[in-house]
């Protein structure tokens, strides 16, 4: 890194990987003004050695963390498949639905297409 960065912009980019990467959130944090936050927030992203900064502190952050998403897929899927005494219905059932969150399955604003063929009497009688 070429440049050092100054507290502001340090604050910045902490507060950019923790928000989620919203660049006008983390440029109010970090103090900038409110009538300017949006454009330091998009200049401060456009400077080289801000992104390298960001880079290695998301990954020394990822090295930190105890738990990893990987970590919680595998547990998720091992309590999902378990039919261990020790385990109820219940968590396996919330453990398929956090799978099922985590990988955009049904998704409630998609859309589902599906075609089905019935026989008049099938129809009739799924009316009943």
């Amino acid at each position: 890194m070429t440049e050092k960065l100054t507290a502001k912009q340090q604050a910045f980019c902490e507060s950019y990987v923790a928000n989620g990467f919203n660049a006008t959130q983390a440029a109010l944090t970090a103090g900038y003004s409110s009538d300017n936050a949006s454009q330091q927030g998009c200049e401060n992203l456009g400077k080289p050695y801000i992104q390298e900064f960001i880079q290695n502190f998301m990954a020394e952050a990822s090295e930190r963390a105890l738990v990893t998403t990987e970590d919680v897929v595998k547990g998720l899927l091992k309590e999902a498949a378990s039919s261990e005494e020790d385990s109820s219905p219940t968590a396996r059932i919330s453990a398929w639905k956090a799978l099922t969150d985590y990988t955009g399955g049904f998704d409630s604003n998609k859309v589902h297409n599906v075609n089905v063929e019935l026989s008049h009497e099938e129809w009739l009688d799924s009316l009943k």
